[in-house]
């Protein structure tokens, strides 16, 4: 009977660590198409920051807003406690998932940012085999720092379609995470021959 009770403690420890904020990480939204909210990071257990993505050479501007956490959701007040010229959000509803966060109005996926390379690898999925591409390093200037590597795998399988005999889709963000896990969610290339 002990045993069966530090199990149970044991695995409700670990579903609250694997879903739900983490204070001081930053969550990145990805989004369905290439419009994109700003990232979150969770000061403490009442407070989150709303803050613009950075861009070379300019400041990001932040907004700290209340939120209240639930087993299932956040809802983020559409108050700001402080002003940094960024508009109000208006209420906010997050959806609980394991390694983020969902907005479904705004459409929306939040991932932990320290979970992903700062260069995220493209997916391929070839007839639903998967291969994966590096997509190397740039620097704040946009010239490349750390050339990609090359798969050879997915060069001979991309050399071996057929012209015209398959279709390709772009799925990333939330319809990327519904069809294939949060891992697919920065951008899944999807080639299917036709029979």
């Amino acid at each position: 009977m002990t045993r069966l009770l530090i199990i149970f403690v044991f695995l409700n420890f670990i579903s609250i660590i694997s879903i739900g904020q983490r204070m001081g990480d930053y969550y990145v939204p990805v989004s369905i198409d290439s419009a994109q909210g700003g990232r979150l990071r969770f000061l403490t257990d009442s407070t989150v920051e709303l803050s613009t993505l950075p861009q070379h050479m300019s400041r990001s501007l932040k907004v700290i807003y209340k939120y209240i956490s639930t087993d299932t959701a956040i809802q983020i007040s559409p108050y700001p406690l402080n002003t940094s010229g960024i508009s109000p959000i208006g209420e906010t509803i997050l959806t609980k998932i394991k390694g983020g966060f969902i907005n479904y109005e705004k459409l929306l996926i939040y991932v932990r940012q320290k979970d992903f390379d700062k260069y995220p690898d493209i997916i391929y999925l070839i007839d639903g085999k998967r291969y994966i591409q590096d997509t190397g390093e740039l620097n704040g200037y946009g010239l490349v720092r750390k050339s990609q590597k090359i798969n050879k795998r997915l060069q001979r399988k991309m050399k071996s379609l057929s012209d015209g005999n398959f279709t390709i889709e772009l799925v990333k963000g939330l319809n990327a995470y519904k069809r294939f896990g949060i891992k697919y969610v920065f951008g899944t290339i999807v080639i299917t021959t036709k029979k």
